[in-house]
């Protein structure tokens, strides 16, 4: 019972810690710009990209995949605003949660989070 106890407030102390060790400016500001951007819907993400707007969300799945090799692919998100970007969340295969920014247009990566 002990042990159990020992394991399991360690890992909620590795879970809790980095939300609590944030730049609170920082957090706001992300929150802020994550706000100002609306989210595709699955129409409106297909309409864009059949008319050529904003390139296939397939290829920079696969640009993402080359950079992390064995990664598992989450989730991929299309956000518009003035610069439409697409967000890619994967799982590295030492057990990192990473979001992966690219410009929607071009399809570059841009950033990593």
């Amino acid at each position: 019972m002990l042990k159990k106890l020992i394991i399991l407030t360690s890992l909620l102390s590795l879970t809790c810690t980095p939300a609590f060790a944030a730049d609170p400016a920082t957090v706001f500001a992300e929150l802020q710009n994550s706000d100002m951007r609306d989210r595709y819907t699955a129409g409106q993400a297909r309409d864009s990209r059949n008319s050529g707007d904003v390139v296939p969300a397939i290829r920079v799945i696969s640009q993402v995949r080359q950079r992390y090799p064995n990664a598992q692919v989450l989730d991929a998100e299309l956000e518009g605003g003035s610069d439409p970007r697409y967000v890619v969340k994967i799982l590295t295969a030492d057990g990192r949660r990473v979001d992966v920014v690219a410009d929607a247009r071009t399809g570059r990566i841009l950033y990593e989070r």
